[in-house]
């Protein structure tokens, strides 16, 4: 009946909740700033969000941590102690796996914002701001992080797929001849390579023997 169906829904709406929930658990938030109090109200409101979060007060600091750990998001102030947003920012996009920045200001521009987007930044905020703004913030530069991730996994792993030991093919011909390679490799059978000249025959051969 009714409260049959209700309970259904109940149900479904808390395992989004709960799943929710778990997706933004997985976001580790590096907040960026000189301030203490906004460090802390920021750290209050992503934590409250399950947000993992850390906090660093100069850019040295960040760069450092951002060298250490994987993160996200960098939800970075542009006005730091002892290095420019716009060089932290630059430092970020040394890093492979660079996290998703986005730029916080109290000095608010269109060169500034165009400059931080240059840079690599995701998003450009200007003090004062809502809460609700940075959370929709933080929720898009995580989703942006997570798609790129999946893309750079997609492509390394077809890099691997496609390529052996220096030979590379996608032809289902090629494929198989890696296939024998990975199975010839470990054994102590004598192989003969046959094909003609310049088409990889010493290749094949170092990749037996690797």
């Amino acid at each position: 009946g009714n409260s049959g169906r209700l309970l259904e829904t109940a149900n479904w709406l808390s395992a989004v909740s709960f799943g929710q929930k778990q997706m933004s658990t997985n976001a580790r938030v590096l907040v960026v700033d000189d301030e203490e109090i906004m460090r802390d109200v920021l750290s209050a409101l992503l934590t409250a969000e399950d947000y993992a979060v850390d906090l660093a007060s100069s850019g040295t600091q960040a760069l450092e941590m951002v060298r250490d750990k994987d993160y996200s998001v960098v939800l970075l102030d542009l006005m730091l102690p002892d290095l420019d947003g716009f060089q932290v920012l630059d430092g970020f996009r040394k890093k492979e796996s660079s996290p998703v920045t986005v730029v916080v200001t109290a000095y608010g521009s269109i060169e500034r914002a165009v400059k931080a987007t240059k840079l690599g930044a995701f998003d450009f905020i200007t003090k004062p701001f809502k809460n609700d703004e940075i959370l929709l913030a933080i929720k898009n530069a995580t989703e942006h992080h997570r798609l790129r991730e999946e893309n750079l996994r997609l492509k390394r792993s077809l890099r691997e797929r496609y390529s052996f030991k220096n030979i590379i093919g996608k032809s289902p011909a090629m494929q198989q001849v890696f296939e024998l390679i990975t199975q010839v490799a470990p054994t102590r059978s004598t192989v003969m390579i046959q094909g003609e000249s310049g088409t990889g025959k010493e290749l094949v051969a170092k990749a037996i023997h690797a």
